[in-house]
């Protein structure tokens, strides 16, 4: 095949002086060996005898042909198998034949073929065959098939031939075989179009003649030249003329041939065919006249095919409902039309107005000359969209395409870590609102993004719904000037000055990247959400405390008391909630009945996220939320968050991340319906925090599958670093891993069981984690009342060294009252403490009370190395077990290292303080001598030796056989 764009004049010019020369040589060259050539006289008489004598003598028979052709203009490579059939025949009359032709191209391995009728005449006189065809053919490209009809005439002689064929496309003419958009997109009044390219293989009509003249004979064969023209078309492909030239020899049973063409459309090809028979005829002269009635009708087998180009526009099309996304489009302060492209709307409520609530409606906003708009409801099932970002809709065409013309407010994306931001993208030139923007109530899939809502004094929330289904809220600035009230009485109604909030949201919940500034108690609330639930990427900054305090408000606030949630709260950075309320109330009972009072000054207890499932409020607020009729579940996942500067330290109440499962405001109040498989908090980092870091509470008759803090980094906080709580008859798991935890001023992480009615079932993983100088305990667990917990605290590494006042511990576990603990102390490694590194107490007694139980404490001290602790000689020793009034204690203690001295040793001390107390401390003590220090008293335990307080220590040995093992009924 030739591919080069070789002028055709000269393959033209080539061929035909190729055919006349060979002729004007024969016809003047007489042959000097007569064996080659036929030496008679060819006069007239001699040449109608011999046409007499081969017309008379032969007869045609059925002839097998096999073949193959290289690649040519408009078909592949191909073998050939052809059968000729003769049907009727009068011996140098007239013949009546079939042929029928399989063609198997071999690049698609795909089949096509031929079917064709043909009928040829004699005349004797003219010594000429005349003929005509018709033909079915098929051609199966390996994409598609195609069929047409062939029709053809031909003139054959000793010298001259002629051919003259037509091709005519039946059926399907074109296959699609690829459709692509190519990403450029444009507005057309109301809808979007997306430039598409296809590209289809088209099969082509067309007609081809040519004519021919026999150049040499060779031997049994002959040599013949032709050359001719063709011309062809198809839809979408205009008509196109090519030349070309041939060259064909043929033996007994042998055929060869080399067609050279070229055109405008294939360029110039070169192609060689062979093909070898068998059969045909019988007697007679094969390369007469006569013979030729037998010969293969000469035209192109397969059905040209090429590939088209089409390009044109489609409107963008809606994957959910199959029909075109319609636009209305406005321009603020511009625009003066009907919401076209070309001619906008001047604000969008007009072009909300027209949007069509089938799920297809958009209204594309441009900022214009950005003069501010007044508020505006979303219609249901319509997506509210401005330029100031970019927007991405989804497309059946092309999947998520970017609109034309947005992104215009973009600025540069923050990394995630830096400057403390999560990775969200800063926006200019948003358009304005002035009021509150509203989700149209029980509306579903609604969208608004890309506005900056200015909300004004005593107004809704900048951004409001109820009931909605699948909203989304993302990439809008919400502002409430610091003038909005936070000083008056009656202003804390759910909605008023609020940054973003939904009541009653379902399916999917989405508020993404946004910022909020200045709102009033919460920045980001979202009440009896349901489905799944993402708030991700949002900046939440300067939550003012409202002048009706509840203490129980947010940056970013979700409370729920029915339904089910999946609710992520991921890579936020919230904040800096430094703007305190003047005045406040706190709780207080008259006669049994809750009630709030106003009281002075309280400080700032907005929190940074909180999360409460099942948890009452009081009445006598405007702000009241009853506790669950029945039970409400959820999955939460906060993680990678940035919270910071939340109120200040030893003055405020605030939390960075607050957890509550049921957890009512007074203990009165008998919460239930709580149930949780899984709440992780992870990967956040939690700095100068005014109280609590982390805080984690389950109370009434929570259930918690499993409540994961891990991988947190807790910085600076006047609370506790990560608070566990677990209370009155919850049932929890709660694992605290990976953390670390700088300066907590009020114990590192606690586990605890809280609170005087105390039923709870608990167990607790504290591993893994770094904890600096934060104190008293670095990590505390106690157990109280009825309550039964286990604790397994391993791996942790403390070091309060920086720590130069008070009596901080590294670990403390103490179980009170009636409750049973069980604790593994494993491979912790501890040092810098004032006081002990571990402090294992029994106390049966609670804080201000007298032998108020016998409490059970199994506790499993090993592998751990108490290095420099004691160091303001506060403590009793590195490492302090104490059994006190009616406690039950077991002590396994083994394979630790401590110092070599009384007050940095270990001290073992069964407490009797009053006469009525009898503890009980059972130890392994055959297992005390693998541990390196000093013990008080020394080893081995002799009983009846006074201790420091007075009375006997009477320890009770137990064998080392899993006597002080951690487990316990559940």
């Amino acid at each position: 095949m030739i591919n080069k764009k070789t002028p055709l004049s000269l393959y033209a010019t080539l061929l035909f002086l190729g055919i006349f020369t060979s002729t004007a040589t024969a016809q003047t060259v007489a042959p000097k060996n007569t064996n080659l050539v036929n030496s008679t006289t060819n006069t007239a008489a001699n040449l109608l005898a011999k046409t007499e004598t081969g017309t008379k003598n032969i007869t045609f028979s059925p002839r097998a042909t096999a073949g193959y052709s290289t690649q040519g203009a408009g078909f592949n490579s191909y073998g050939s198998f052809e059968g000729f059939f003769p049907v009727f025949q009068t011996p140098g009359k007239n013949l009546t034949f079939v042929e029928g032709k399989i063609l198997y191209d071999t690049e698609n391995s795909s089949l096509g073929g031929n079917v064709l009728l043909g009928q040829r005449f004699l005349n004797s006189k003219q010594d000429r065959v005349m003929g005509a065809y018709v033909s079915y053919d098929t051609r199966d490209t390996g994409k598609t098939t195609f069929n047409q009809l062939g029709l053809g005439l031909e003139s054959l002689s000793e010298n001259w031939d002629f051919h003259l064929n037509g091709y005519i496309p039946l059926g399907k003419t074109s296959s699609r075989l690829s459709e692509n958009y190519v990403g450029t997109s444009s507005f057309q009044g109301n809808a979007l179009q997306l430039d598409r390219v296809q590209v289809f293989q088209q099969s082509l009509a067309g007609v081809d003649a040519e004519v021919g003249k026999k150049l040499a004979s060779l031997g049994n064969g002959t040599l013949r030249g032709y050359a001719g023209t063709y011309l062809y078309g198809g839809e979408g492909i205009p008509a196109f003329v090519g030349v070309k030239g041939k060259l064909v020899t043929s033996w007994d049973n042998l055929a060869m041939g080399l067609t050279l063409q070229n055109d405008s459309r294939f360029d110039t090809r070169l192609v060689f065919n062979i093909g070898a028979s068998l059969g045909g005829h019988g007697g007679g002269n094969r390369q007469s006249v006569p013979a030729r009635m037998g010969e293969s009708v000469e035209r192109e087998s397969n059905i040209l095919v090429d590939n088209r180009i089409k390009r044109d526009s489609l409107a963008a099309i809606n994957p959910v409902t199959g029909q075109p996304y319609v636009f209305n489009h406005a321009n603020l302060g511009i625009g003066t039309g009907n919401g076209t492209y070309d001619n906008p709307t001047g604000t969008v409520v007009a072009a909300a107005a027209n949007a069509q609530s089938d799920g297809n409606g958009i209204v594309y906003v441009q900022a214009g000359t950005n003069p501010g708009t007044a508020g505006f409801t979303v219609p249901n099932k319509v997506q509210v969209l401005s330029t100031g970002p970019v927007q991405t809709i989804n497309t059946t065409q092309l999947g998520n395409i970017q609109l034309p013309g947005s992104g215009v407010g973009v600025g540069a994306t923050t990394s995630v870590g830096a400057a403390g931001l999560p990775g969200t993208v800063a926006l200019t030139n948003l358009p304005k609102v002035n009021g509150t923007i509203t989700l149209a109530a029980g509306g579903s899939d609604q969208v608004l993004s890309g506005f900056a809502v200015t909300n004004t004094t005593g107004q809704n929330a900048g951004i409001a719904g109820q009931n909605n289904v699948n909203a989304t809220i993302k990439n809008n600035q919400v502002t409430i000037p610091l003038t909005a009230p936070n000083s008056a009485a009656g202003q804390s109604l759910l909605t008023t000055n609020r940054g973003i909030v939904l009541v009653g949201a379902n399916g999917q919940t989405t508020i993404d990247n946004n910022t909020v500034n200045n709102a009033i108690g919460e920045g980001i609330r979202l009440e009896n959400i349901t489905g799944k639930g993402s708030i991700t990427r949002n900046t939440v900054l300067n939550t003012i405390q409202p002048y009706d305090q509840t203490g129980l408000e947010a940056s970013i606030y979700i409370r729920n008391n029915k339904g089910d949630v999946d609710l992520t709260i991921a890579n936020n950075l919230v904040g800096d909630n430094n703007t305190r309320s003047t005045t406040g109330y706190n709780g207080v009972v008259t006669n049994g009945v809750a009630a709030y009072t106003p009281t002075a000054l309280v400080g700032n207890e907005v929190d940074g996220i909180e999360f409460s499932l099942c948890r009452s409020y009081l009445g006598g607020l405007p702000d009241t939320f009853a506790a669950c009729s029945g039970t409400a579940t959820a999955k939460v996942n906060i993680a990678n968050n940035t919270v910071r500067n939340i109120g200040v330290l030893g003055v405020d109440g605030a939390d960075g991340i607050d957890m509550n499962l049921n957890n009512g405001d007074v203990d009165l109040i008998g919460e239930k319906g709580a149930r949780v498989s899984t709440l992780a908090i992870t990967g956040n980092n939690v700095l100068n925090i005014a109280d609590k870091g982390v805080s984690f509470g389950s109370d009434g008759d929570a259930i918690l599958g499993l409540g994961n803090v891990s991988n947190n980094t807790v910085t600076n906080v006047g609370g506790i670093g990560i608070a566990l709580r677990a209370r009155q008859t919850s049932n929890t798991n709660y694992v605290a891993s990976g953390n670390t935890i700088t300066k907590a001023a009020s114990n590192g992480i606690e586990y605890s069981e809280t609170r005087a009615d105390n039923n709870a079932v608990s167990t607790a993983i504290i591993d893994n984690n770094t904890i600096k100088d934060s104190g008293p305990d670095a990590i505390f667990v106690r157990s109280r009342i009825n309550g039964q917990a286990k604790a397994t605290i391993t791996n942790n590494k403390i070091d309060n060294s920086g720590l130069t006042t008070g009596t901080n511990i590294g670990i403390e576990v103490s179980a009170e009252e009636n409750s049973k603990l069980n604790v593994l102390i494993d491979k912790n490694t501890i040092t810098g403490n004032r006081a002990e590194a571990i402090l294992v107490r029994n106390n049966a007694t609670a804080t201000g009370g007298v032998n108020a139980g016998s409490a059970q404490l199994n506790a499993v001290v090993t592998n751990n190395k108490l290095v420099g602790n004691n160091t303001a000689a506060v403590g009793a020793a590195a490492f302090t077990a104490r059994a006190n009034s009616n406690a039950n204690m077991c002590l396994r203690l083994q394979n630790n290292t401590a110092g070599t001295t009384a007050a940095t040793g270990y001290f073992l001390n069964r407490a009797v303080t009053t006469a009525t107390a009898n503890p009980i401390f059972r130890i392994e003590d055959s297992l005390l001598s693998t541990n390196t220090g000093t013990f008080t008293p020394v080893l081995p335990l002799t009983t009846g030796t006074t201790n420091t307080v007075g009375g006997t220590n009477n320890f009770t040995s137990v064998p080392a056989s899993g006597s002080c093992g951690v487990a316990f009924a559940q």
